[in-house]
């Protein structure tokens, strides 16, 4: 549970400082931005696995990383951040604030779910999922999608981000794929 926690406080963090990034950079410069945060991690996380493991890193690793994950050091956080990226390309075209709201639902979304189902979640509906975690990651994407969207809008978003959760597609793909769609549809 605590792994889970530190997890997703890292996976809050890293989707604000990409909201950030989309919300204040031209979009050239974020999808430049996003591009070379991805080329870095990546460089980082095969040095670690091939060429010589990083002292801080390990640390790090071993207390966010799931199992399933190890052969790739980062592997969460390079995935998250692709599913960016490619959100980036496919809907910057229809305007920066598309992806803004599919980067918010992926941030917020999410990672309330997992914490919150993780916490206090009770009513399992399948493949390790709650209830309870996804109603609030509803909850809480469209509190934060509210801010940027109106309240319609914002609620669709992230009712339809939270049901991305339960495609067999990663949650890093599906979630701002699906969130987007419904913005170029919605706005």
């Amino acid at each position: 549970m605590k792994t889970e926690k530190k997890r997703q406080l890292i996976h809050l963090l890293l989707g604000i400082a990409y909201i950030t990034i989309v919300f204040f950079l031209p979009k050239e410069h974020s999808l430049i931005a996003l591009l070379g945060i991805f080329a870095v991690g990546s460089l980082v996380s095969y040095t670690h696995a091939h060429v010589r493991p990083i002292p801080f890193l390990n640390n790090i690793l071993a207390k966010v990383e799931r199992e399933k994950e190890t052969s790739i050091p980062g592997r969460a956080a390079l995935s998250f951040t692709l599913g960016i990226i490619l959100s980036a390309i496919i809907f910057y075209s229809f305007g920066k604030m598309v992806l803004l709201g599919a980067v918010i639902a992926l941030t917020f979304g999410d990672g309330f779910s997992t914490i919150i189902g993780k916490s206090i979640g009770k009513r399992k509906t399948f493949d390790n999922k709650t209830l309870e975690g996804t109603i609030g990651g509803i909850i809480v994407a469209a509190i934060v999608l509210s801010l940027f969207f109106k309240p319609e809008v914002a609620i669709a978003t992230a009712i339809f981000a939270m049901l991305a959760e339960y495609t067999p597609i990663n949650d890093n793909y599906a979630i701002p794929l699906v969130s987007g769609l419904v913005l170029v549809f919605l706005i």
